[in-house]
């Protein structure tokens, strides 16, 4: 029988969390035949490769690995280009899926066939399934908080060297329900996940590789992930941008898939959303409204206002008496993305800004979208004193 998913896991320095979520791929009600399992390590050096080529499974699964570190785009489209899949399931080392995960999927594909599927964000909740000697004190108080409330805090864990387990594989097998002691309080601000959901303006937002799935061909056609990313960040997003402007589209799906492994956030490596920031810029060009609001308002920091601000602009160039305003705001934001790749002195930059500030003024407009384009040009200043 054809292999309908093809799960790529790239993974660094994982092994503990890793383990896991290999546990629970095989634990699936799925036909074995129908899944395979791609891990691509990224130049791990904490027993990676051990530990997947002596798992035991039914399901096909694949190690390939980077002889150097490279990053999560490259490491993804090695584990693409050996994928058979009709679909891929981009899945992170540290989400334990749910026993029902290609059931849902199933379900989902079926409802919208040409849709990109993604967990996020209704599969965003963090479970602690490890103790790390990494936790910063913050991090900690926070396991402290859980374990404490669950009855599984132990003092020793003030001072750990080593990562000690709290969720086995015998536990995913046999008591899963554990999971549920663990999981950390959503403490994300009111609106945060409505707005991840909905697909009015950046639909694309959606693709958040902790776990998504797209037709295999989809993601070939345009290339993959754009290699020119080596930091943490923005590589995801990328990709739903250029997939949203082949015009596919994008479902969240609202059922639980599976739940995120708690790790110190220094795991993540470098965070280059700035960096990365250019390079979409740069490969993606600075006349899509919707990507230029990320060099004054970014999705990262505050997804709420950034639609919101989207959706001003949308009205505004929908309204006859708005309209010149709305045009530009346009122009504001592709300002402010192009001096975010050329980096121009800051007195060129507010020069080329100076017209746009006279017509406001002029205009004596006081609407919700004069309002944001004054907003706008306040954070311009910042991005020129920066």
């Amino acid at each position: 029988m054809a292999i309908r998913y093809s799960v790529i896991i790239p993974t660094f320095n994982r092994a503990e969390q890793l383990l896991l979520t290999l546990v629970a791929l095989d634990r699936v009600t799925y036909p074995k035949e129908q899944y395979e399992i791609i891990v691509v390590d990224d130049g791990s050096t904490d027993g990676t490769r051990k530990l997947v080529e002596g798992f035991h499974t039914t399901s096909p699964l694949t190690y390939l690995s980077n002889e150097v570190q490279r990053g999560r785009s490259v490491t993804r489209n090695l584990g693409l280009r050996h994928a058979r899949g009709l679909y891929v399931v981009f899945c992170d080392a540290d989400f334990v899926v749910v026993p029902e995960f290609f059931r849902i999927l199933d379900d989902s594909h079926r409802m919208f066939p040409r849709s990109v599927l993604s967990a996020f964000p209704y599969s965003w909740d963090d479970v602690y399934t490890h103790v790390h000697p990494d936790f910063s004190p913050e991090e900690k108080q926070m396991c402290r908080d859980v374990l404490t409330q669950a009855g599984l805090w132990k003092d020793e864990y003030e001072t750990i060297d080593h990562i000690v387990p709290l969720i086995t594989p015998d536990d995913l097998v046999n008591q899963r329900e554990r999971l549920s002691q663990l999981i950390l309080p959503d403490k994300k601000a009111p609106g945060v996940k409505e707005q991840f959901a909905k697909t009015d303006v950046a639909p694309w937002l959606q693709l958040i590789t902790r776990c998504v799935s797209i037709k295999r061909s989809y993601v070939t056609r345009i290339g993959g992930f754009n290699e020119r990313f080596f930091k943490y960040g923005l590589e995801d997003w990328e990709l739903g941008y250029r997939l949203h402007r082949k015009k596919i589209r994008f479902r969240c799906i609202r059922q639980l898939l599976g739940y995120h492994q708690m790790h110190p956030n220094l795991y993540r490596g470098e965070v280059g959303n700035i960096d990365n920031l250019r390079i979409m810029f740069r490969s993606n060009g600075c006349k899509d409204p919707e990507l230029n609001l990320f060099a004054l308002m970014p999705a990262w920091e505050d997804v709420v206002t950034y639609k919101h601000a989207l959706r001003v602009l949308r009205r505004g160039m929908r309204s006859k008496a708005e309209r010149p305003i709305a045009l530009l705001m346009k122009r504001t934001l592709r300002i402010a993305a192009v001096q975010m790749v050329q980096r121009k002195g800051p007195e060129a930059f507010k020069r080329s800004l100076r017209p746009i500030r006279n017509r406001l003024r002029a205009s004596k407009k006081k609407g919700q979208t004069a309002q944001l384009l004054r907003t706008l040009l306040d954070k311009c200043d910042s991005l020129a004193n920066g």
